[in-house]
């Protein structure tokens, strides 16, 4: 869907930094704020750590990375509407996840007319859990669902998610069946590993409320051509400018402001205002020194990342039936069906996609490694494998997918208003209140323009 150009145009230019979906989210609500915004992102490409790409002299277009999101990403859904794309999108009608173990099949899946308990009935009949369990992870919902979390509150951030449901009385079987199924996906990596403050908000903003809040969305085309580009045109059919392929070398900053930047090909551009959505640890670099060493930046420096690793394997013959398929027994923990995901109308050859969140100890195996055994892994899940030729095997390695929201997260995310008085920031990274998600970046970038709006 074309978007209409904007009658009305500001003369105040803003330069966005970043390229990502915080930046694309902010360069897109300022352009339909009347502002003349350009656009500035290093790669040849938009998306930041969402794009698509053809692998070598592969003719099939893959993301970097399997993305979902939730019925309860508000943001990222108004984003998608906004630029015309959410039909690009396939949303589940409610919440269903086919779940394997030891080779028994369940599904956990909504029951939208019982409002806030619409995951019980199928709870009770889940097989995974010992009946002590249920009635114990009931428990710990139900404290989950009543603990009134604060963005000032520290307590919970503190605290590993782990040690929270251990002093809320779960096991270690309910943590990896159960718990670890949401958490893992979610907060890409284990509940040992993340904040109780993200799992507790997570699981009340989700699964917790409504029906709809919990259906899962997948992309359908691939991820740039989603996000990116009809935000690039947007921009281009309103006056701005996108540059691609150019990274900025420096934010010059004089007497409290920036006055302009330097690109990495020597030219200078300056703006009315200036919004960095570029990740943490890269805008510490390119600040001056006197500013990234201040106590207000620096602390972004403690900010770690998690990977995540795409194993995308072509069959012959179709293997599974189901959307998608959670594993519990196996170093596989998501598998995707791509033919019914992006629609596809080939229904004698197979493209599956597994998804290993957390995914440090496999981020430097050897990909041939990986391909053994997580191939072995489809067939003994599914017994059509075994006799299904292999047509190509492409695994994809995102070194720094998201954040970590390790406990202590809070305090190194940083707000959108900086002590330079025309410099702003967005980012999964900063102060959103939410983990490092597709809906947090866009939360970062329309707050930004928001607080952008109000300022300059």
């Amino acid at each position: 869907m074309d978007q209409k150009p904007i009658q009305i145009i500001r003369k105040k230019k803003i330069i966005v930094a970043g390229g990502g979906l915080a930046g694309l989210s902010a360069a897109h609500s300022l352009t339909s704020h009347g502002y003349n915004v350009t656009l500035i992102e290093k790669r040849p490409f938009l998306g930041g750590r969402t794009f698509s790409f053809k692998p070598g002299n592969y003719n099939v277009e893959i993301d970097n990375g399997q993305h979902i999101f939730l019925g309860c990403c508000d943001y990222y859904i108004q984003y998608l509407q906004s630029i015309g794309n959410v039909e690009n999108t396939y949303i589940q009608k409610k919440l269903k996840i086919d779940v394997i173990r030891n080779g028994e099949k369940s599904t956990l899946s909504s029951t939208p007319f019982l409002g806030n308990l619409h995951m019980l009935p199928a709870f009770i009949r889940y097989p995974h859990l010992g009946i002590i369990d249920k009635f114990l992870v009931i428990y710990g919902l139900i404290r989950c669902k009543f603990t009134k979390l604060s963005k000032i509150s520290t307590s919970l951030d503190k605290e590993s998610a782990y040690t929270w449901l251990k002093r809320n009385h779960q096991s270690d079987k309910a943590i990896d069946n159960f718990w670890n199924l949401f958490i893992l996906p979610a907060l890409n990596n284990d509940a040992k590993n993340v904040s109780a403050d993200m799992v507790i908000m997570g699981f009340q903003e989700s699964l917790l409320k409504q029906s709809r809040n919990s259906a899962i969305g997948i992309p359908k085309i691939g991820l740039t051509a989603l996000n990116g580009n009809p935000v690039k045109k947007f921009i281009e059919d309103n006056g701005g400018q996108v540059i691609l392929g150019q990274s900025i070398k420096n934010f010059k900053i004089h007497n409290g402001k920036v006055s302009h930047v330097e690109l990495s090909s020597g030219k200078k551009i300056d703006a009315d205002a200036y919004l960095s959505a570029i990740p943490a640890k890269h805008l510490l670099k390119i600040l001056p020194e006197k500013y990234a060493n201040d106590k207000f930046f620096s602390r972004a420096s403690s900010l770690t990342t998690s990977p995540i690793v795409g194993i995308h394997i072509w069959y012959d013959r179709i293997i599974m039936s189901q959307d998608f398929v959670a594993i519990l027994d196996s170093p596989i923990q998501w598998i995707f069906n791509k033919n019914i995901i992006q629609s596809n109308v080939n229904n004698t050859t197979q493209h599956i996609c597994i998804s290993l969140s957390g995914a440090s100890q496999w981020i430097d195996t050897p990909k041939n490694d990986l391909k053994k055994l997580f191939t072995g892994e489809i067939s003994r899940i599914f017994p059509k494998a075994k006799n299904a030729k292999i047509e190509k095997i492409i695994i994809v390695k995102e070194y720094e997918a998201t954040y970590q929201p390790i406990p202590g997260y809070k305090n190194h995310r940083l707000p959108t208003i900086t002590p330079v008085k025309n410099f702003f920031l967005a980012g999964d990274w900063t102060d959103t209140g939410w983990p490092s998600t597709m809906e947090g970046a866009v939360r970062s970038g329309y707050t930004a323009a928001d607080v952008i709006s109000q300022q300059i």
